[in-house]
């Protein structure tokens, strides 16, 4: 038990890392051309579902590394990087809205 207990940080900064490499892995991925004109649309709900997996099972291991681990230093960075990645999408959202329509 104490082996998974220390784990659990390193577990946490793993997701935390997978949050930001998953997404533009599956958007590089190749993909047969779309049937329909809804396919991109499919695609981009289906990578931000899976990035929101990726980061509640994040947020999962840096809670139970809170309360169970003796040392959950790494757990931080774990928790930075969920955090930092939906800040920035949620910012570039926004000033991406902003530019349209301002039509710069």
């Amino acid at each position: 038990m104490s082996a998974l207990v220390n784990a659990l940080p390193l577990a946490a900064a793993f997701f935390g890392l997978a949050t930001w490499i998953v997404p533009p892995l599956l958007l590089i991925r190749p993909q047969p051309k779309p049937r329909s004109s809804l396919a991109a649309v499919g695609r981009t709900i289906g990578v931000i579902v899976i990035t929101a997996t990726v980061s509640s099972a994040g947020l999962l291991l840096s809670l139970l590394a809170f309360i169970f681990s003796p040392r959950p230093g790494w757990t931080w960075f774990g928790l930075l990087a969920i955090t930092g990645f939906w800040l920035s999408l949620g910012m570039g959202i926004v000033i991406g809205n902003r530019r349209s329509r301002t039509g710069a």
